[in-house]
């Protein structure tokens, strides 16, 4: 099933976009205009009139549609802003290509399954290493890099061939990866080491290794390059690493075995999944503190941030959904129902699709971000473990 869902990205298109059921736009059939209130009540059986409405009740309905035109606008305003802003984004970037698919980690046959976004199809399916864990594109869309859990190397795809151009060795059982803004480093999570492999992208060598916190399981960067953040599993801990000394700079407590981060693009913030106790944390970069945490489903296994910074998402691998986070305010305002074990996602800067990576029935859902639906089932190899895309830079 292709991306038919989601309009091109104009404002002409923007201003006409029909919102789903659940959230109707005002004005439409489903939620008339409230420009002018009715003065009485009617008997909605014989349609008799009745007395009129008193003054409480007119206030109380006038501050009821204007909470639902506030929630309204909050949930559909950054979504429409990106329309208007990705476009912009990809032309002032500096990469050398737009890399419009999503990759697939798939862990138990040793491949790597390219989607387009497009049209939400397999193109190409290609061998890497053993036990893929962990996927990342480069920010020019020319590479991506694969971390093999069990044969304790990064295998780097050349995307314009879709063939794996080097292998890099790392440290034992490496289980996510990152590349930093400016395109220089791979940084590579190894679980069973408790340390951070820093790949050096010009020369496919390993130039550094920073010891971090117990398991190491998740790692993020921040979107000026300054900071790395490693989700360190059996620490219930974030380190975060300076990038210039690559050296651990502070140690953060969150919840209970944190196996997931993510950076917003524009605010001082990063977003941890805690599988352990159904949370995720949300931690001020600028002070290393945490300064909110919102209850999402069971066993969250994974979080992402659209790249406008609104709204997250995270995967909860125990119940099959993904919750929906306002990250204005910390709640949860949808739960999608996807595959089995979803245990990554992932956004498209082309598209705003969510790519859920489900485990145990070796699909990605594609969940329109607009109405928080899926839209396409796309079968992938064995055990889908991660999903990347081309990150987007404003």
């Amino acid at each position: 099933m292709g991306w038919s869902a989601l309009p091109s990205f104009s404002p002409e298109r923007a201003a006409g976009w029909q919102q789903p059921s659940h959230r109707p736009l005002l004005g439409t059939a489903k939620h008339a205009p409230a420009a002018r209130m009715p003065t009485q009540r009617g008997d909605f059986r014989t349609g008799a009139a009745r007395r009129p409405w008193s003054s409480y009740e007119r206030s109380s309905m006038s501050t009821k549609q204007s909470k639902s035109f506030a929630g309204l606008a909050r949930r559909t305003l950054p979504l429409l802003m990106a329309l208007v802003l990705l476009p912009a984004a990809a032309h002032a970037s500096t990469a050398s290509m737009t890399n419009s698919n999503a990759y697939v980690a798939n862990e138990n046959d040793n491949t790597v399954s390219v989607i387009n976004t497009a049209t939400n199809t397999v193109t190409a399916t290609v061998p890497v290493g053993t036990s893929p864990a962990g996927i990342a594109v480069s920010p020019n869309g020319a590479m991506v890099y694969v971390a093999n859990l069990s044969s304790n190397n990064v295998s780097v795809i050349n995307a314009a061939t879709n063939a794996v151009a080097a292998t890099v060795p790392v440290g034992s059982s490496p289980t996510a990866a990152v590349v930093s803004p400016n395109g220089a480093d791979v940084y590579v999570a190894n679980v069973n080491a408790n340390n951070v492999s820093v790949i050096d992208t010009a020369s496919n060598a390993v130039i550094a290794t920073v010891p971090v916190g117990n398991g190491p399981s998740g790692v993020a960067v921040s979107p000026d390059g300054a900071h790395v953040y490693v989700a360190n599993a059996n620490a219930n801990s974030i380190s975060v690493i300076s990038t210039a000394t690559h050296a651990v700079t502070a140690t953060v407590t969150v919840g209970a075995n944190p196996t997931s981060v993510a950076a917003d693009p524009f605010c001082n913030l990063v977003y941890v999944a805690n599988t352990g106790d159904n949370t995720v944390s949300v931690i001020n970069t600028a002070t290393n503190s945490v300064v909110q945490t919102t209850t999402v489903g069971k066993g969250p296994a994974a979080v992402a941030i659209s790249p406008i910074g609104a709204p997250g998402y995270a995967a909860n691998s125990v119940d099959n959904t993904v919750s929906v986070i306002n990250p204005f305010n910390g709640s949860v305002i949808d739960a999608v129902p996807v595959g089995a074990a979803p245990d990554a996602v992932a956004i498209s800067g082309s598209t705003l699709g969510v790519y859920v990576a489900n485990a145990n029935d070796n699909t990605v859902s594609v969940i329109n971000p607009f109405t928080d639906k899926v839209i396409a089932t796309v079968t992938v190899g064995s055990v889908p473990a991660a999903v990347a895309t081309q990150p987007v830079q404003f």
